[in-house]
């Protein structure tokens, strides 16, 4: 579909200009997003290489994998994009990401009950009538963004990960990426062990845009 296409191809666009952003400041360019590919792995999730046509660039040959990791959202003419590049190119060790960008839309009950755990379900119940829309939204991203992270996506019940806001601001040392700005507030998602072996917390940030909620993981 024609709308479907524009969307991804916002969606990469947005993610080359990240991209080089982020590899410029570990590895000294100048990058440009037309050296750049964003292709899809074979479980569907984005990464980043030279493009096979272009020329070798800090070091990185044509076609080469690059050692960043990348996620990608869009949607209705959006597009939200997170990376973060390993310490060297012979460093391996890639951090996962995870983002997602949604529409803020009413949600049904029947939707926060099949989907939303019973602490998310009590942290809707207690906004004023107002901002329900917009907290079922932040949960529902902050879900997909840590299901991304995981590599896991739409696959598992989501009845196993509870997204609900944490205390004070989101601190370096507890979680690995540094938002924007302070518009991005803290979230935890508590992982059962369906998810992670044992359970398990994962950190994140959330917020608002003007008819949009988006939201951001990292591991």
């Amino acid at each position: 579909m024609p709308r479907r296409r524009a969307d991804w191809l916002i969606g990469r666009l947005t993610a080359k200009t990240v991209v080089a952003r982020a590899l410029d400041d570990v590895f000294p360019g100048p990058w440009h997003p037309g050296a750049l590919e964003i292709p899809s792995d074979a479980s569907g999730m984005p990464y980043a290489r030279i493009a096979p046509e272009a020329g070798g660039m800090a070091g990185f040959a044509p076609g080469e994998r690059l050692p960043i990791s990348v996620s990608i959202s869009h949607t209705e003419g959006y597009a939200l994009c997170a990376a973060t590049c390993s310490g060297s190119a012979t460093d391996g060790a890639r951090r996962a990401l995870g983002v997602d960008l949604g529409r803020s839309e009413p949600r049904s009950p029947g939707f926060v009950g099949t989907f939303f755990t019973p602490d998310e379900q009590g942290f809707l119940r207690d906004a004023p009538p107002r901002d329900r829309a917009r907290r079922a939204n932040l949960i529902w991203c902050a879900k997909e963004a840590v299901l991304k992270a995981l590599g896991l996506g739409l696959t598992v019940d989501t009845i196993e990960l509870s997204c609900l806001p944490g205390s004070g601001a989101a601190d370096p040392a507890e979680w690995p990426l540094t938002p924007a700005d302070d518009a991005w507030r803290p979230f935890v998602a508590r992982c059962g062990p369906g998810l992670v072996p044992g359970g398990g917390t994962i950190r994140g940030v959330w917020r608002s845009f003007p008819g949009f909620v988006a939201a951001l993981a990292g591991t």
